[in-house]
């Protein structure tokens, strides 16, 4: 039984491991992997999310073909001059699918004031190890960092999807931050092994200010959104409508931004109302002209035409090639933004236009309000560096997800050892209980044998050495009737106390309380020889089983009491009462013989053996006697 319960420990041991026991106690690497890992998920919360993204003609530039992926090709921007760098920002190229396309597995990106790169300073290497292709953009802090070109070097090709024997490199957009303006916009590309295949791939679309992450926006927790200004609806494209605003005074402009329009009931038009001709003016003086070719629609990604020493007070935007509808023909832009120093002052300025639409989501001041159709309209280069981070967070969820995995599993093995120390332990304690039982039981029947012994002496022993001493008086006084009947007596007192001693033995080591009722019964039968009695037994619990020294001393308290009786008290009637509980054993014998004064008594052991044996059991004693009215003794003990 023992080592069962140890078994059953251990597999319930076992099971709790497996449901998932808190194991930083077994490892504490957990517990601090458990730590950093919230944190990182803390932090994400108040990132950028990656937004869906945009597929659109210009996807960005592509290397040439290469046979082997350890062939370096290059990449390099001409700023035009000096700048002091405060980030760059490298974003994959997306073509066709929602994941990036041909980004290298290793690259570094370098800055220098030499066309030749024959000095320059590392911005960032990634050339120890292969990368996973992601999504999220790089945001490379320059450290104010001066240079005039940045090169971005491929030293680990990505295979050509569909092939394993060509080899490429693509990148979706190129931007250096200075001053909090994108000075790499439009700038001059060099690349000696680009591919060009028009419209999608060039070197020029590296810097055109596009790319598949689509407009710098996040989500307002006041669900603030506007779709911005719409112009009249025409009947024919080729009609001319324009939209002004003006800044309200001169100001030296670095770009200009135009946000094309998505509203919440055209989900699926993107760009919707940008116009396929148009031109861009600055206080009358053309900036941008697009009125003899078509401009590409520019999906959900801003137009971002750079300026440069421009001081200028009204932007106008006139196209003269509308954006069909429905059989219809509008022009719309989501938000016209104008830049100085990273900042734009084109917000609340004063819109007038050609003519209008105005519902509850378009009208003139939604051109300048910061709003889109999807929440507020933020700052590209916080926006891009919190997309970025959110990338070397989830890189470094990935790799504390491995970490946690074998931290897991150091535990576990942990756990399984100090289970089997516990089986080991428990089998060892259940060993020794064994053996501590085994002695202990031996140590019990050693002194059944010496109480056996002592009750063979005692109650056998007496009665044969009265007899023998009996039988010599016959003998040698011829006295023969009286002694006769004598020798009789103690014989047949003998053979009942032999019989309660073999009842003990033969019962073994529990005994039920019922054979205990039967073996009294029995021997007041042979005791109260010529004495009307009876014997009620009261039971719970059939089944209910006391140790063997209970019923020895219960027993032979008994056949003290009953033997009493039949020696002095000269009783005609005597009623024996047992009952018992599951832990309370009741016995009550009353007799109607001569009674006696209790506290008189001073001869003879029948009451100190009575004591002394209800002393033993623990139990509590009451015996009361009066001369003439006969004798109550009441023994109440417990079954433990």
């Amino acid at each position: 039984m023992l080592l069962k319960g140890a078994l059953l420990s251990f597999i319930m041991f076992a099971t709790a491991v497996q449901a998932g026991v808190p194991w930083a106690w077994l490892n504490g690497e957990i517990g601090r992997n458990k730590m950093q890992q919230q944190a990182i998920e803390s932090e994400l919360r108040v990132l950028p999310k990656l937004p869906a993204l945009q597929g659109h003609e210009h996807a960005g530039f592509h290397s040439g073909l290469a046979p082997s992926d350890d062939a370096v090709r290059w990449v390099q921007v001409d700023l035009g001059s000096e700048h002091g760098l405060d980030a760059v920002v490298v974003v994959p190229a997306m073509f066709g699918a929602a994941q990036s396309y041909g980004f290298p597995k290793r690259f570094r990106v370098d800055a220098s004031n030499d066309p030749l790169f024959a000095d320059s300073i590392p911005l960032l290497d990634q050339s120890e190890e292969d990368l996973s292709p992601g999504l999220e953009p790089w945001h490379i802090p320059s450290h104010a960092v001066k240079a005039r070109y940045v090169r971005f070097t491929a030293t680990k090709l990505a295979p050509q999807p569909g092939s394993n024997l060509r080899f490429i490199f693509c990148l979706g957009e190129l931007l250096v931050f200075s001053g909090g303006r994108n000075v790499a916009l439009q700038c001059e590309v060099l690349a000696p092994n680009a591919a060009e295949t028009l419209p999608t791939w060039s070197p020029k679309h590296l810097v055109d200010g596009a790319y598949a992450l689509g407009l710098p926006m996040q989500m307002d927790v006041n669900k603030k959104s506007s779709n911005g200004w719409h112009s009249a609806i025409s009947s024919t494209p080729d009609m001319t409508k324009w939209v002004q605003v003006d800044l309200g005074a001169k100001h030296c402009v670095d770009e200009i931004r135009l946000i094309p329009a998505h509203p919440n009931d055209f989900p699926d038009r993107l760009g919707f109302g940008f116009p396929r001709r148009f031109k861009m003016e600055a206080d009358g003086q053309t900036i941008f002209d697009s009125t003899n070719n078509d401009f590409p629609n520019p999906g959900d990604t801003s137009v971002a035409i750079p300026i440069h020493d421009l001081q200028a007070q009204t932007i106008r935007v006139t196209a003269t090639q509308l954006w069909e509808r429905s059989g219809d023909f509008v022009f719309a832009l989501a938000e016209l933004q104008a830049f100085t120093r990273g900042q734009n002052i084109a917000l609340g300025s004063l819109v007038i236009s050609s003519d209008e639409t105005v519902t509850a989501s378009w009208k003139h001041d939604y051109l300048v309000d910061g709003l889109g159709s999807s929440g507020v309209m933020i700052d590209e280069a916080e926006w891009l560096s919190g997309l970025s981070r959110r990338r070397e967070l989830t890189t470094e969820l990935g790799v504390l997800a491995i970490a946690q995995a074998a931290a897991l599993g150091v535990a576990q093995k942990r756990a399984f050892w100090l289970a089997g120390l516990v089986l080991i332990g428990v089998v060892s304690c259940a060993g020794f209980s064994v053996l501590h039982s085994q002695r202990l039981r031996e140590r019990e029947m050693e002194s059944l044998r010496q109480r056996i012994s002592r009750d063979l002496h005692d109650e056998i022993g007496s009665h044969l050495g009265s007899i023998r001493l009996m039988s010599e008086l016959a003998l040698r006084d011829g006295r023969d009737a009286d002694s006769l009947e004598e020798i009789h007596r103690l014989a047949g007192e003998a053979a009942e106390s032999m019989r309660g001693i073999i009842w003990l033995v033969r019962e073994g080591d529990a005994p039920k309380l019922s054979s205990l009722v039967e073996a009294m019964r029995q021997s007041a039968a042979s005791l109260l020889k010529g004495v009307d009695w009876t014997l009620e037994a009261l039971t719970v619990d059939q089944s209910t089983t006391a140790s063997l020294e209970i019923h020895r001393q219960s027993f032979l308290f008994f056949r003290e009491a009953v033997h009493n009786i039949t020696r002095h008290a000269n009783a005609a009637n005597v009623k024996i009462e047992i009952r018992w509980e599951p832990k309370h054993l009741h016995l009550r014998i009353e007799d109607n013989g001569c009674g006696f004064d209790v506290d008189a008594v001073t001869a003879g052991n029948g009451l100190a053996n009575l004591r002394h044996r209800a002393e033993v059991l623990k139990g509590s004693l009451r015996i009361t006697s009066e001369s003439g009215k006969g004798t109550h003794i009441t023994l109440d003990t417990p079954l433990s």
